[in-house]
């Protein structure tokens, strides 16, 4: 996913303020392998060629109702003569749902992503919007679409992420569960409470606490203790919860510190800590 990562983060690096695409050169002079739609740092959606009728398929099973061809076709026309968002008119005839619309156009986005991001060395190019901006019903954040698509390239393990962190950590300002690859990187499958956070300083996060637990397979009680009593800001908290599945989260508030970690110690689950968050 080394590509995907740099594209997320240069979606992230994009001027603010502005809206426009980033183009991911194809193999031919002038051919675009696809496109990423962003405005403030957002994804608006993801393109490539060939994955129109992926959004119809989508647009089908997240419907509020059964929908025929002939009315998302029209549809789709009456946005196209309007020069009008789709989904704002796919809600407004009932069509779909905000929540499905949602759903159906970050799968189609995470798709069109990872169909983009061949392994290949790309140039990518960022083409500034000439108008004010693509006025999307809904934006992903770079983190949010990470996560999913790490999510769907290791599905059987993501659907433990959740559970994984179903405890109180008030005082974090970013989590996130991470599957432990084929090549034993690890990978960020789910994220919460992340949105200030940054593509590599997630990343970075996850492979802090994966390490760790790798070398020591958790803190015991008294290295706990001594890390506690040097906290006085900001740190990070990692642990595990199966064979290929860690966890990590910056907390803010040193004093929740350690009411997180009596939480982890009662469900059996080995523990890192560290008093500087890790980039």
């Amino acid at each position: 996913m080394a590509d995907l990562i740099d594209l997320l983060a240069a979606v992230e690096d994009c001027p603010a303020g502005e809206s426009g695409a980033l183009l991911v050169d194809g193999d031919q002079d002038g051919t675009v392998l696809g496109s990423v739609f962003v405005e403030a740092g957002r994804v608006c959606w993801a393109a490539s060629p060939g994955r129109r009728e992926r959004l119809r398929d989508l647009l089908h099973s997240h419907a509020a109702r059964p929908v025929d061809e002939v009315e998302l076709d029209d549809a789709f026309a009456a946005c196209r003569d309007a020069q009008r968002p789709l989904g704002e008119l796919l809600v407004e005839r009932g069509l779909v749902s905000e929540d499905g619309l949602r759903a159906a156009l970050k799968q189609h986005t995470v798709e069109s992503l990872i169909v983009q991001c061949d392994g290949l060395p790309r140039p990518v190019t960022w083409v500034r919007h000439r108008r004010r901006g693509y006025h999307a019903r809904f934006t992903f954040s770079p983190v949010e679409l990470l996560a999913a698509a790490g999510a769907q390239l290791y599905p059987s393990v993501s659907t433990d992420a959740g559970p994984g962190v179903r405890f109180d950590l008030p005082g974090a300002s970013t989590v996130g569960s991470f599957a432990i690859g084929d090549d034993d990187l690890p990978v960020a499958v789910w994220a919460a409470g992340a949105g200030a956070a940054r593509v590599r300083d997630l990343l970075g996060l996850g492979e802090w606490a994966a390490a760790a637990l790798t070398v020591c397979n958790g803190f015991s009680p008294a290295a706990i203790g001594r890390a506690l009593a040097s906290i006085t800001g900001s740190a990070a908290l990692g642990w595990r919860s199966t064979r290929r599945l860690v966890h990590a989260a910056v907390i803010d508030d040193p004093s929740e510190l350690p009411r997180a970690i009596a939480e982890l110690a009662h469900r059996g689950l080995p523990a890192v800590l560290a008093s500087r968050v890790p980039t």
